[in-house]
């Protein structure tokens, strides 16, 4: 018995005959036939008496159809329920430190539904949620590794230095990395994104750095880089206004890079995620 049989048998009681059923699940009336034969044979019961031309259900068949509608009743609020579920349940979004700190807010606040969960890592810790199915996508400024998931470009970035009204660099319309060999560096940890492509571009330059402070909170780096305890190379986006802070490009280094959007290539994107995915594509648009 499964509830496609039900359903071919529930079919025959409705319409009357084999033919009738048959026309309306549109499936041949010998298959009818062998769904009713099938039925009778694993229940050891007739349900059908044919009384000359007409088909009459019997007592054991009525017994049968309360029962097949009970369970194709309850099969359909098992779908409406779990669909339910699903559109209740939070969409889990991983955002590296420099985009949590820029956009994560504004685009989490568009999320129509349940207010996702959001986790708020290194691109290496979001890289690694995501395999293990923690998140279900991730919005990174790093360098993504796996060849298990898929990156799409979202939005460009750039890094800038960061420094006090009363650096030397201060009124510059641009800056070398070789002018900040050294220079006090104020930076995020090496797992970061932005880390990554710190040292990537010193290293091509071939210029050396001189890492006053490691720390993975944005504001905890400006706040140091006010007190005077160095510079830092981040994005402008992590500047609020009032900051007494200024900012100079970076003429022959990072100048810019991309937040993109990462989910696993096998991941079943449901009403959820697809809603978030083109609201980052709307966001990125209007950007």
């Amino acid at each position: 018995m499964t509830l496609r049989s039900l359903e071919v048998f529930l079919a025959v009681v409705e319409g009357g005959s084999m033919r009738a059923a048959a026309e309306r699940l549109y499936i041949s009336q010998p298959s009818v036939s062998g769904v009713v034969a099938d039925l009778e044979d694993e229940y050891g019961v007739r349900l059908f008496e044919r009384l000359g031309k007409k088909l009459c259900i019997t007592q054991e068949g009525e017994q049968l159809a309360g029962y097949a509608r009970r369970m194709l009743s309850l099969n359909e609020e098992i779908g409406r329920q779990m669909h339910c579920v699903g559109n209740r349940t939070p969409l889990r979004i991983g955002a590296s430190v420099t985009v949590a700190s820029s956009i994560m807010a504004e685009l989490a606040g568009r999320v129509q539904g349940p207010s996702p969960y959001v986790c708020v890592a290194n691109t290496g810790i979001i890289e690694q949620k995501i395999l293990r199915n923690e998140l279900d996508v991730g919005i990174v400024e790093g360098h993504i590794k796996s060849d298990d998931l898929l990156v799409t470009p979202m939005m460009p970035d750039r890094l800038v230095l960061v420094c006090r009204p009363d650096h030397w660099c201060s009124g510059r319309e641009s800056v070398h990395l070789r002018e900040l060999e050294s220079e006090r560096l104020i930076l995020r940890e090496p797992e970061s994104g932005t880390r990554q492509v710190l040292d990537l571009e010193f290293q091509r330059a071939g210029v050396s750095m001189q890492v006053g402070w490691e720390c993975t909170n944005s504001q905890a780096i400006l706040d140091a880089v006010a007190a005077g305890l160095g510079v830092a190379l981040m994005s402008p986006r992590l500047l609020c206004k009032g900051m007494n802070l200024v900012t100079i490009p970076v003429s022959d280094g990072p100048v810019e890079r991309w937040f993109s959007l990462v989910i696993h290539k096998d991941k079943y994107v449901g009403p959820p995620l697809r809603a978030f995915l083109e609201l980052c594509k709307e966001y990125k648009e209007h950007k």
